[in-house]
């Protein structure tokens, strides 16, 4: 049997893909080697961020609207809370680039967003503690996802629109051939007339030639209270300190005040030193010195998780197809701010193998800037 697209990695961007790939009416298969959503990748740790006035540049912008569309259209069909409007409060200097990206977004496409002085925002939050100079945009429409209920749904959708999936398949080769592409499997091998390879961090095991650097993350929950949860108003936020660091967070629940670090991390080249929470002497303490300046009433580390990004030397995406095999084609390079989008690069991957044409600008995420 010879499949109309095959996909390589049923994370976030993969499942999507086959969801709307099978939704079109092609013959999909769907492959991975652990069973998503699973804690091996990037999409794991309950919750991610959609922001909609982009600080990484007006270009993400009509993209993540039209994912905001369908991940409100699959929360219908599925019938489950997967987006969760707390708003997003971006924090940082004045000066800062990513913050005059966000503002410009805003206003280029008439995205609501209320902008705030250091003082008026500690006035709103008295849990911030801020620098004189810095601003505050809250996007009231933006907030969170619900990452691995949402893997699990699009997976789920995929198979029920006749995907055919097989996990714990490890994916050993991807070759080119004349009308399409041989995928050789732990199952042995299929035959299809596309692949679309959304294999996350690892993608160089199977495209060597792509210029990826995986890093090892960490992410870690904090003990705090309900003055920082999402009944009490508290939003998602990202934070640029003044040595331009990049944090960001997600209002309390019941298992403590869950930060991150966006920049930094460890490379890596294999899966062995991706090692657990608490393996780096950094791992628990990468936060502590962003609390005492920016949340100083947040208390002690619960505990954490290990992700890494697949990371690209200009940390935005690659949306391509391979340059000497154009029925290869590649999503990758998501370097930590690629979720909220898995379903409109989903919907593109599955517009690509029907031979429909694609409603955005892809031009800024091509192989070829490398």
């Amino acid at each position: 049997m010879k499949y109309d697209l095959a996909i390589v990695g049923c994370g976030s961007v993969g499942a999507a893909a086959g969801y709307y790939a099978a939704l079109s009416g092609l013959k999909v298969l769907m492959l991975d080697s652990h069973t998503p959503p699973h804690r091996h990748g990037s999409h794991h740790g309950d919750t991610r961020i959609i922001r909609h006035a982009y600080g990484e540049g007006e270009k993400y912008v009509p993209l993540v609207l039209r994912a905001q569309e369908l991940w409100n259209k699959l929360e219908e069909v599925s019938a489950v809370q997967l987006f969760h409007r707390s708003g997003v409060l971006n924090i940082g200097p004045s000066s800062s680039e990513f913050m005059r990206n966000a503002e410009n977004s805003a206003s280029q496409f008439g995205l609501t967003v209320e902008k705030m002085d250091a003082e008026q925002l500690q006035k709103r939050w008295p849990e911030w503690s801020v620098p004189d100079g810095y601003i505050g945009l809250l996007e009231p429409n933006a907030g969170y996802l619900k990452a691995e209920l949402a893997v699990g749904i699009l997976n789920e959708k995929a198979a029920e629109a006749g995907a055919e999936l097989h996990f714990n398949c490890q994916v050993d080769a991807i070759t080119p051939e004349d009308n399409g592409v041989k995928i050789t499997t732990s199952e042995g091998e299929f035959s299809a007339s596309r692949v679309a390879v959304t294999a996350g961090t690892w993608v160089k095991a199977l495209l060597p030639e792509l210029p990826i650097n995986p890093v090892r993350k960490v992410f870690s929950w904090y003990q705090a209270d309900g003055r920082y949860s999402e009944n009490n108003k508290f939003p998602a936020f990202t934070v640029e300190t003044p040595e331009g660091d990049q944090f960001y967070g997600f209002p309390y629940n019941n298992d403590g005040l869950k930060l991150g670090k966006h920049n930094g991390g460890q490379p890596i080249t294999a899966p062995e030193q991706r090692r657990p929470f608490g393996s780096n002497t950094q791992d628990g303490s990468e936060v502590f010195g962003f609390l005492r300046q920016f949340l100083p009433g947040v208390g002690v580390c619960l505990h954490g998780e290990v992700c890494t990004y697949d990371v690209s030397p200009d940390e935005d995406f690659i949306l391509d197809s391979l340059p000497h095999s154009p029925q290869i084609s590649v999503v990758t390079g998501l370097s930590g701010h690629g979720f909220k989008f898995a379903t409109v690069l989903g919907e593109i991957i599955a517009l690509q193998a029907a031979g429909q044409p694609v409603p955005f600008d892809l031009s800024p995420f091509k192989i070829s800037r490398f």
